[in-house]
């Protein structure tokens, strides 16, 4: 294979450089058609100039090309004027800077890093093409099915860090699928830490990226998703972190009072893994809203009283790995029946209580 640049004028006739895509005509092929809306987005982070593309493309060469040797293996390939460049990888950065280029001329030297990888071999043409195709098709599948993204729990630290330096205009410059919801990330994560390294129910018990299970029961990335619904709710964005961890610490602690046997062998019972976690913070808006009506403030007196009331979910039984919460399995459809459950209690016991205008949670 071939290791260098291309200049994006030599990429922008489709004519001479496309993807082999499948269709009815054509069903050797092996690659769907563009995303129009991923080659807006690129385009448009580059266009910002906060973007590059420091990742090569590959490209197929159907036949064996002329090398020119300068010294050693660098030098110069002759590709002819009407050959085909077959793009296995990178069609929606080649597309991005077509549309550059037809926007601003600048863009048609700007020099691609490039891989160019001839699949040819002597032989008759129809036999070349089709051991080309295959070479091809089977490089893509090997690209895009083991290539790891970037793992979420350390992706959601990055964010975390990318939201207290840049400023807001220079996020939003991002491509889209990296920053969406970036918003509540930050502070979800302090909430996380605070619990895991402060006294209470949560200590050391949110395992941190790399690190070995332990004792932990939960992932960081885990515990920070199943609060978004309380970081994310408009009633506490005017809380901070440390604020929204001690209501969080005073409510898992009442939880803990009335569910004793399920936090003293937490791994016989689900309430402090994945299904507990999402329920329960799901429905932790609510609870607030009813103790701060009943009781005034958030203590883990006032949660526990309001808690103990609703007689569903409030049991170490029904956390059990074999209780109802345990079998009602692991997806998002599960946490949402078992949290309009428990809605539907705190509902029957303070409907009356829950009518009257809310007010600013006393902590």
């Amino acid at each position: 294979m071939y290791v260098g640049t291309l200049p994006i004028s030599a990429l922008k006739g489709e004519q001479n450089v496309r993807a082999d895509t499948w269709s009815r005509n054509n069903p050797d092929g092996y690659q769907r058609d563009p995303t129009v809306s991923r080659v807006n987005a690129f385009a448009r982070y580059v266009s910002k100039g906060k973007g590059v593309a420091p990742l090569s493309v590959l490209l197929s060469l159907r036949f064996v090309p002329k090398f020119n040797r300068v010294s050693g293996n660098h030098g110069f390939l002759d590709i002819p004027d009407d050959a085909m460049l077959w793009i296995v990888d990178g069609q929606h950065r080649i597309a991005g800077f077509r549309q550059l280029a037809a926007q601003n001329p600048a863009y048609d030297d700007f020099p691609l890093p490039v891989v160019l990888l001839p699949t040819a071999e002597d032989g008759e043409d129809s036999l070349q093409e089709l051991n080309s195709r295959y070479e091809e098709a089977k490089q893509f599948v090997v690209i895009n099915r083991t290539q790891k993204g970037v793992r979420a729990d350390l992706g959601e630290r990055f964010l975390a860090k990318l939201a207290r330096r840049e400023s807001p205009g220079t996020i939003s410059e991002l491509p889209r699928q990296i920053t969406r919801g970036i918003e509540w990330i930050p502070k979800a994560i302090d909430i996380a830490e605070i619990l895991n390294t402060s006294e209470g129910t949560w200590t050391g018990k949110i395992r941190l990226p790399n690190e070995p299970r332990g004792a932990t029961i939960v992932s960081q990335k885990s515990f920070t998703d199943s609060i978004r619904p309380v970081v994310d709710n408009l009633t506490f964005w005017d809380y901070s972190a440390e604020e929204l961890a001690e209501m969080l610490r005073r409510y898992w602690s009442a939880l803990r009072e009335l569910c004793p046997e399920a936090f003293k062998a937490p791994a016989d019972y689900v309430i402090q893994r994945t299904t507990g976690v999402f329920v329960l913070h799901r429905v932790f808006p609510a609870v607030a809203d009813v103790t701060a009506q009943v009781h005034g403030r958030l203590s883990r007196e006032a949660f526990r009283e309001v808690l103990g009331s609703m007689k569903i979910g409030m049991t170490s039984d029904y956390w059990s790995t074999r209780g109802e919460a345990g079998m009602a399995g692991t997806g998002s459809k599960s946490f949402s029946l078992l949290a309009g459950r428990l809605h539907d209690a705190l509902e029957r016991i303070h409907a009356e209580t829950r009518k009257g205008k809310g007010r600013p949670f006393e902590i």
